[in-house]
């Protein structure tokens, strides 16, 4: 057999109408070295499903085995295959005629062991095309958990090397509706994921489906929070720059699924990593316990803070060295006002070793403050984020600083431009950073 020879895999129970079409999907493939293995999951259907696989003569080769589920046929087929390369067909979706053919060429392509996944059409019980499924925008190959975790992937538009297989094990059969997201779980640890765009797969929605309901949520849920706590460290820095980021852009996903207990875990997974982030705030405030209430709140996300405060005080009454200086502000550093934005960043980069910095006023609510420092560290691609603020009656302090959520580096990096330059800080802070401005 040729060596780049694709088993395209059909696993069957009770075949019904769209069998047929499944199979004949498969024969008209474009790359020619395919075989297509029809694996008879104990049909119970008075023989059709094997009478509609031996009317393809030696075009299709059949096996039939006692019921087990979806994830025993196909390490039935995997194990029975002759080919190097499979992918698997459901018996009620149907192939494009180039679906092999454009995935062997991507992944002749690339450096090395990979797997490749694609978009796919929905259709109706009568064949009409109902949508058509996009799943690499915002993907990176380089980045595969990411096609596991957010459900970007539709099994029967999945093909890879049966080596991969060899090393890691084939589908559990013990996980009757998530094996295969199992298994792509344990390939994304070790390979890349490519993207083949284009929808090469209709996926058939009709009622002989019957509904997975309760019992796949119920085990998806808990297939997700098992693969959220075992994530090495490393991989989550990869996809995400560090271990709260990625599970905070994995709480996302699940916030639009129906996997509550998953997402109630990863919350309390998040809750957990943001005791271990630190950042520095400079909190402007008007008073001693405005200042307290102030940190308390802050605190109360859940991150490690450290505190540089800066009086921002109307009267003498009301300064923040106030003798005795509140238990809650002991230790922290004062700073008076008025005070030059450039010497303020270059005064919290020298308080703070924290990679993150947020300057902030006394009134800032920790419900705008947590989802925009969330944002941040979800989306590597911004140097910071600003909270819309109403204006003080006086003077705010901080000035355009205030609001302001933003990276050491992009500070650091602006206040050597000023440097350099003898510029403005803040014109230098604009032109360097990209930032984003937090909704209301």
């Amino acid at each position: 057999m040729c060596p780049e020879t694709v088993t395209i895999i059909i696993p069957v129970y009770n075949g019904g109408p769209f069998l047929t079409q499944a199979i004949e999907s498969a024969l008209a493939q474009t790359w020619s070295a395919i075989e297509v293995l029809v694996i008879d999951d104990g049909s119970e259907d008075n023989g059709h499903t094997e009478r509609v696989c031996r009317s393809f003569g030696t075009r299709v080769r059949y096996l039939h085995r006692e019921n087990g589920g979806v994830g025993a046929a196909l390490n039935t087929g995997i194990a029975a295959m002759s080919g190097r390369y499979l992918t698997w067909l459901s018996h009620d979706d149907l192939y494009d005629p180039r679906k092999v053919e454009v995935q062997m060429k991507v992944l002749n392509a690339q450096p090395g062991p990979c797997v490749a996944f694609g978009d796919y059409a929905t259709m109706g019980e009568d064949g009409t095309v109902l949508a058509e499924i996009e799943t690499g925008s915002g993907y990176r190959s380089d980045q595969p958990l990411w096609a596991i975790l957010e459900g970007r992937i539709n099994g029967c538009t999945v093909l890879l090397d049966r080596a991969l297989l060899e090393r890691h094990g084939g589908f559990d059969i013990g996980l009757p509706t998530t094996q295969d997201y199992e298994l792509w779980w344990r390939l994304a640890l070790h390979y890349p994921f490519v993207h083949v765009p284009g929808a090469l797969v209709r996926h058939r929605v009709h009622e002989g489906q019957g509904s997975r309901g309760r019992r796949h949520i119920e085990e998806a849920s808990l297939l997700w929070m098992e693969m959220l706590e075992r994530v090495p460290e490393e991989k989550a820095r990869e996809h995400a720059g560090s271990e709260l980021a990625f599970l905070l852009r994995a709480c996302d996903f699940l916030k639009v699924t129906g996997y509550d207990s998953a997402k109630q875990g990863a919350d309390a997974l998040v809750r957990r990593r943001a005791r271990t982030l630190r950042a520095g705030i400079v909190l402007s405030s008007r008073s001693p316990r405005a200042a307290s209430v102030a940190k308390a709140e802050l605190a109360s996300s859940g991150l490690d803070l450290a505190f540089l405060l800066v009086d921002a005080s109307l009267d003498q009454q009301s300064l923040l060295v106030a003798d005795p200086l509140p238990e809650t502000l002991s230790g922290s550093t004062i700073l008076g006002a008025p005070i030059d934005p450039q010497d303020l960043v270059t005064r919290a980069l020298a308080e703070f070793d924290a990679p993150i910095l947020a300057f902030l006023r006394q009134d800032v609510p920790v419900s705008a403050f947590w989802p925009a420092f969330s944002r941040l560290l979800r989306d590597p691609a911004l140097d910071g984020i600003a909270i819309p603020q109403e204006a003080w009656p006086d003077a705010d302090p901080l000035g355009a600083l205030s609001g302001l959520i933003v990276r050491r580096d992009a500070l650091t990096a602006a206040l050597t431009r000023a440097i350099e330059t003898r510029g403005d800080f803040l014109q230098s802070l604009g032109m360097s950073s990209r930032l984003h401005v937090a909704a209301n």
